[in-house]
């Protein structure tokens, strides 16, 4: 046992692992992390290596949830972060979320589109992120923006998924182009039952 650890010193085997696995997530493909074998073939190692690191499939599927949950945080995070002043927060976070999505799709697919419970991330920035989304989402309804925020969340998880699985669809715009007016036409347009409390008229 002492000689197999010493075989591996000096290697971050852990972390070769979970790249491999996300590397087979290049293509759209069943909604599974692949193989502990395909993986540590992947790493040149035998498939008993990866359980010195993983002791189940599972924790190893956690782990890459975790790490393309972190990347797809950043990267939303690093557009907030970076964008001017007469940018529209809503907008540029959805063409991040949105780019991400596309150029990672068997992650995003692992991510959002299985039907496995998501594990607890360790992304430390995630849960403010998604409060700073839900504070932007006051543009789209004061009164109510986590239901907004949810609400955009679908509108671009609705870009990402169609485009993924409709790839011969001619969609006649960009990605970025329909975010933008969806996010705008949400914006300019306020709940019903709110407009009809300012005017006095009520709706059954």
């Amino acid at each position: 046992m002492k000689k197999r650890a010493e075989d591996h010193e000096g290697r971050d085997l852990r972390a070769e692992l979970i790249a491999a696995a996300t590397a087979m997530l290049a293509r759209p493909q069943a909604v599974r992390v692949p193989s502990l074998r395909s993986i540590a073939r992947s790493c040149g190692v035998a498939p008993s290596a990866v359980y010195w690191h993983f002791p189940s499939e599972a924790d190893l599927r956690s782990a890459v949830l975790d790490a393309e949950y972190t990347s797809l945080i950043e990267d939303v995070r690093a557009a907030l972060e970076t964008s001017g002043e007469q940018d529209e927060a809503l907008v540029v976070a959805g063409n991040a979320y949105i780019a991400w999505a596309l150029a990672h799709p068997g992650a995003y697919q692992l991510l959002f589109e299985s039907h496995d419970e998501l594990p607890a991330t360790r992304a430390d920035q995630g849960p403010a992120l998604q409060r700073r989304i839900v504070e932007l989402a006051r543009r789209v309804d004061p009164d109510a923006p986590f239901a907004a925020a949810l609400m955009l969340w679908s509108v671009w998880h609705g870009v990402v998924s169609l485009r993924l699985h409709k790839t011969e669809w001619d969609w006649g715009m960009s990605a970025e182009q329909a975010n933008l007016r969806m996010v705008s036409a949400l914006i300019r347009h306020q709940p019903h039952d709110r407009r009809a409390s300012r005017t006095g008229v009520h709706r059954d």
